[in-house]
């Protein structure tokens, strides 16, 4: 059902900005940082790109470039 859906799409977003607003110092945390963490909720590149006040691009960039550190 769409409004399932939906009420799945708030739920990780309300979880995701609780998780940054919990995190000490977010405002000392770069961007990459920030990415990642939204990134372990599910929130979408323009989600994340929005909330941390970026383009989509940036996010998609940062998401790579975090993956091949971890190879």
């Amino acid at each position: 059902m769409a409004s399932d859906n939906l009420v799945e799409q708030i739920s990780r977003k309300l979880s995701a900005l609780l998780a940054l607003a919990l995190v000490p110092d977010i405002a000392k945390k770069t961007s990459a940082e920030k990415v990642l963490l939204l990134a372990r909720f599910g929130i979408s590149n323009q989600e994340i790109a929005d909330i941390v006040g970026t383009t989509k691009g940036t996010v998609e960039v940062l998401k790579s470039r975090a993956g091949k550190r971890r190879k």
